[in-house]
């Protein structure tokens, strides 16, 4: 059953205890207290000592915090958060988030605490996220977490991905990824270890939220796989549910027993049930931004035939390469463009275009040329999307290029990818293009691929709907 109300406690907090929290730059406990001060959430910061911290009255015993909190960030140590959880949860804290490490990933002595601290949810109805968490950033409600740097929240912030993470590592690539070049998250969740919140509690809660438009996951162990499964599939359905499962290899699993504490099934197996159950998999973690960023982003093709239009020929020819050799097997294909396609588009660019795909305009041609060889090949019914290849420099051409690129991608249900050539201005127009609701991507292996998890995504569609 999902605990609705539980992980609304999480999400949209009225108020959070922060234990351990304190006035020394750096220090955890004074990275979250500060991130949550951009909120609106009444905070209680809690230190045995301290009377005041960043303006806030303190508070200098847990037992003198209010009853029935609806969230508790412990951000002491392995021993004295135990103890501090327990505390809390006797008071009727619904949730409690435990920053961290030196559980069940150390040893015996930490997967006896960790013991200690998975008999809370049973005991007191608290429930906990973590140990070992890099905590949630929920740019809707305020409620931030996360106490490591992940640049612009508010480029970060605004979108229709749910990212989950057992990897703390792995959720601050994607944070600063997301700030860097656009890709808008409507929630982040460091798993952890799981000792109780788990995938599958945040697989169904956000497979249900109407604001998530794709669901991502990056795991090393899945706790419940029967039941994960069975969700994911109903969720498929409705939007995508990208996974990135680590521990492939005999190497890997070795490495996910002793992160974590915890043995990783048989990969194959895994493989198998992953494609039964509608499922994305994939296999690294910009592979696992990107879907999700695309996924959430884009309209899916009727098929697999990519046109590619460029004004440079060299990376027109590699983008061709790269679809024929790693589009997955028949995953995508070059269009043949037809003969009424081939003949605009020389009238369109007479003495620059190639009327072969990949359409070559050359530097020659202007954003005039570069917007209606566009909309001529979305006008052709082989086509099913597009990847545009464009040099972007400092001067107004660009511009009128960025916005005239997302105007003719709004009038066609194809969709239209940008990889975007430019070294130094790369991030800025790829963040231009995020905001007028473009994909851009900053090499042509990573558009070609965002391309291909389109037609991937159409394909497990098809196959969901084939099996009811």
């Amino acid at each position: 059953m999902i605990e609705i109300e539980s992980l609304n406690s999480l999400f949209y907090p009225k108020e959070v205890a922060v234990i351990g929290a304190t006035s020394s730059p750096g220090k955890t406990g004074n990275i979250i207290l500060k991130r949550l001060m951009t909120s609106r959430i009444k905070i209680y910061p809690v230190h045995p000592k301290a009377d005041v911290l960043e303006g806030i009255q303190v508070i200098n015993d847990i037992e003198k915090l209010p009853d029935n909190l609806d969230l508790a960030v412990i951000t002491i140590g392995a021993l004295g958060a135990v103890e501090a959880a327990e505390r809390c949860a006797k008071k009727g804290t619904r949730v409690i988030i435990i920053v961290a490490s030196g559980f069940g990933e150390t040893g015996e002595e930490g997967r006896a605490l960790e013991t200690r601290l998975a008999e809370i949810p049973y005991n007191y109805g608290a429930r906990i996220l973590g140990p070992n968490t890099l905590g949630v950033f929920m740019p809707e409600s305020g409620i931030d977490t996360i106490f490591v740097e992940h640049g612009d929240r508010a480029l970060a912030a605004g979108g229709g991905v749910a990212f989950l993470t057992q990897s703390g590592s792995v959720g601050a690539e994607a944070l600063g990824y997301a700030a860097n070049i656009g890709f808008g998250m409507r929630v982040f969740v460091g798993l952890g270890n799981k000792i109780d919140l788990d995938e599958l509690d945040f697989l169904k809660y956000f497979g249900r939220d109407r604001k998530t438009k794709s669901i991502a996951v990056y795991v090393e162990s899945i706790e419940k796989g029967g039941e994960f499964l069975k969700e994911a599939q109903i969720i498929s359905r409705k939007k995508p549910v990208i996974v990135l499962k680590a521990g492939r290899t005999a190497a890997g699993q070795s490495a996910v027993s002793s992160h974590t504490g915890k043995l990783a099934g048989s990969d194959r197996v895994i493989d198998g049930a992953f494609r039964q159950h509608g499922i994305l998999r994939v296999l690294d973690d910009e592979e696992l931004s990107d879907a999700a960023k695309v996924l959430s982003m884009s309209s899916l093709p009727e098929g697999n035939r990519v046109a590619v239009l460029t004004a440079a020929g060299g990376y027109g020819v590699m983008c061709a390469d790269y679809i024929e050799e790693r589009g997955r097997g028949e995953a995508l294909v070059m269009a043949e463009l037809s003969d009424w396609t081939s003949r605009r588009l020389v009238e369109t660019n007479v003495g620059y275009a190639s009327s072969k795909n990949p359409v070559d305009i050359t530097a020659g041609a202007d954003s005039d040329n570069y917007l209606a060889s566009l909309k001529i090949l979305l006008e052709d019914d082989g086509v099913d999307l597009v990847i545009c290849v464009a040099f972007f420099a400092p001067v107004k051409i660009s511009d009128d290029l960025v916005l005239g690129i997302a105007e003719i991608a709004g009038e066609y249900s194809k969709p239209v990818l940008v990889f975007s050539a430019y070294g130094p201005y790369t991030d800025s127009y790829l963040k231009r293009f995020y905001n007028e609701g473009i994909p851009g991507f900053p090499s042509i292996a990573r558009t070609v691929r965002a391309a291909r998890f389109l037609v991937e995504r159409k394909n497990i569609l098809e196959n969901l709907r084939g099996a009811e």
